[in-house]
């Protein structure tokens, strides 16, 4: 049956509108609040890093902002805040456009709602917003549309490879996007595509993952942060939002690694427990294809690909929200251009409440991963100190 057969649920691409609209609002508005009080030492601290004075992991991004700032004569700060909400705006647009295109069906709804995607996730816990892997995520978008309209293959390609340079030359740990990256990649070229053409295309941003992540090995960190802050204050920023991933960068990574044994702790498995419930919508979109149970296997085990985060630092919703984004910006590639039958499968009564529930009540906090009020817990609370 066709898409056009199909047609489009009216009532879930009204209600992902909305919760669009008003979760960027909101971020948005977040955003907004960071420039008025001067900046957010790691929201936007982060983007900040600069090696204008010595090299530095993560410099090169910041480098170039500060460069671009001056270029344009306005603090670097607004442009920073303006380039976050481009991106975060882009991104939402193109998952909405995603999921109109799709005929927005109820299992790609419950998908989206995940407690560690994007919407919930940032809405829930905004002080894990806006950060450097957003760009990451930009880069999967160009391969979202193409995917959709399926037509333009090899520009979207370009254009994704050229947002993830941009991705790796802002943080190192966006190399761990890559084999995402690549699957979407692949299922994106003309049918058409020589083999050797494929092969470059893939290795491109494979060589822009080895040498992003060469060059943080080789400038892990600096013995006086101050050089690094200085040339953010002298544009007119306050000293203040240094005092987050700025500073951090004094600290050597034997300093900065997790112990080991928090992974066997107790704490760690009941953050395991809420990696779970995250996984469940991908259980039920996968219900009805004949890889079922091969598919759900490979999901769960890609998050493998995460791993060595959980033991760098200890922002464990945060690396969760990688895994999850991940997979659903990947899913989007592959459902837009595939169009399974079995997508468009209502789910179970049981399995579509639980999902919902789950979602609306439990939020995940992007560090260290705990469970926090969901999207209607915080509205609930929202209301009550606003009377």
């Amino acid at each position: 049956m066709s898409l056009e057969a199909r047609g489009l649920n009216t009532r879930n691409a009204v209600l992902i509108g909305v919760l669009l609209g008003a979760v960027l609002l909101y971020l948005l508005y977040q955003l907004f609040l960071d420039f008025s009080l001067g900046g957010n030492s790691w929201k936007q601290g982060d983007w900040l890093i600069n090696q204008l004075s010595e090299p530095v992991r993560r410099g090169l991004f910041g480098s170039a902002l500060l460069r671009a700032s001056d270029v344009m004569g306005v603090s670097p700060l607004l442009l920073l805040v303006l380039l976050q909400g481009a991106v975060v705006t882009s991104i939402f647009s193109i998952v909405g456009f995603a999921v109109f295109k799709l005929g927005a069906p109820d299992k790609l709804i419950l998908l989206l709602l995940s407690p560690g995607f994007v919407i919930f996730f940032w809405f829930n816990d905004p002080q894990g917003s806006v950060r450097k892997e957003i760009l990451a995520y930009l880069s999967f978008l160009p391969l979202i549309v193409v995917a959709a309209r399926g037509r333009g293959g090899l520009l979207a390609c370009a254009l994704s490879t050229a947002a993830y340079a941009i991705a790796m030359a802002a943080h190192e740990a966006n190399v761990f996007f890559l084999p995402f990256l690549l699957l979407a990649l692949w299922l994106v070229l003309p049918s058409g595509t020589t083999m050797k053409v494929r092969l470059l295309i893939l290795v491109i941003p494979t060589l822009l993952a080895l040498g992003g992540g060469l060059y943080a090995s080789a400038n892990t960190h600096v013995p006086d942060a101050g050089v690094i802050c200085e040339q953010v204050v002298e544009r007119g920023l306050d000293p203040k939002i240094c005092d987050g991933a700025i500073e951090y960068l004094e600290r050597s990574p034997d300093e900065a690694h997790m112990h080991p044994s928090r992974l066997v702790s107790t704490h760690f498995m009941n953050f395991l427990l809420l990696y779970a419930l995250c996984l469940v919508s991908v259980r039920v979109l996968l219900q009805g294809s004949e890889h079922q149970e091969s598919w759900l296997w490979s999901v769960i085990g890609s998050g493998l690909v995460f791993s060595p985060l959980y033991i760098l630092a200890g922002d464990y919703g945060r690396w969760l929200n990688f895994h999850v984004t991940s997979v659903g910006l990947l899913s989007l590639v592959f459902l837009a251009k595939v169009r399974p039958a079995w997508l468009y499968q209502k789910p179970g009564r049981v399995d579509y409440a639980c999902i919902v529930i789950l979602s609306l009540l439990i939020g995940v906090s992007h560090s260290p991963g705990e469970p926090i009020d969901g999207f209607l817990l915080k509205l609930a609370h929202a209301i009550h100190d606003a009377m």
